[in-house]
């Protein structure tokens, strides 16, 4: 009888593993198949964001003296258009242990692009190269490094609406 038992067991658990690989199989494929790529359309509506990191703009010791020089911490709302337009929305941020209260920021304030692989580049309103970017989960999400020479920070973003 424990023999039998046996044998049921390790033939149910082979069952289980096999139906669990199909699944898992299949809703990759499907994941896939419904996000099959990124565009700028992918960032689109308002996010929530934090950014964490060491701001060293003049680099190393020669950063004395500047005000956003040092450790950051960093939240808020950020806005997407979907065209390659963005703009902060509001934000409150730590600096070396300096607190700068919620701010509203006109927008817009920069653009991005997105490429089909969903990596991109952020650029500040006059040009500039400032982060690049990975969007994730469809748009819902994204991965932010920054590309300042001295920096180490990075930023993270979640949708907070569909746009519009």
């Amino acid at each position: 009888m424990q023999r039998k038992l046996i044998w049921v067991t390790l033939f149910s658990v082979a069952i289980v593993v096999t139906a669990l690989y199909h699944t898992r199989k299949v809703h990759a494929t499907q994941v896939h198949d419904n996000h099959g790529g990124c565009s700028v359309a992918s960032l689109k509506g308002k996010y929530a964001f934090r950014r964490t990191g060491v701001n060293n703009l003049a680099g190393g010791s020669n950063c004395q003296g500047f005000r956003e020089c040092g450790p950051i911490a960093e939240m808020g709302v950020a806005f997407y258009g979907g065209d390659g337009t963005r703009g902060l929305i509001r934000n409150t941020r730590s600096t070396s242990g300096e607190i700068r209260p919620w701010t509203d920021e006109p927008a817009p304030n920069g653009t991005y692009t997105v490429d089909s692989d969903c990596t991109g580049s952020f650029f500040d309103a006059d040009g500039t190269h400032s982060n690049d970017v990975v969007v994730v989960d469809g748009g819902k999400r994204f991965f932010l490094l920054s590309q300042a020479p001295g920096t180490t920070v990075m930023e993270e973003g979640i949708r907070l609406d569909e746009g519009d």
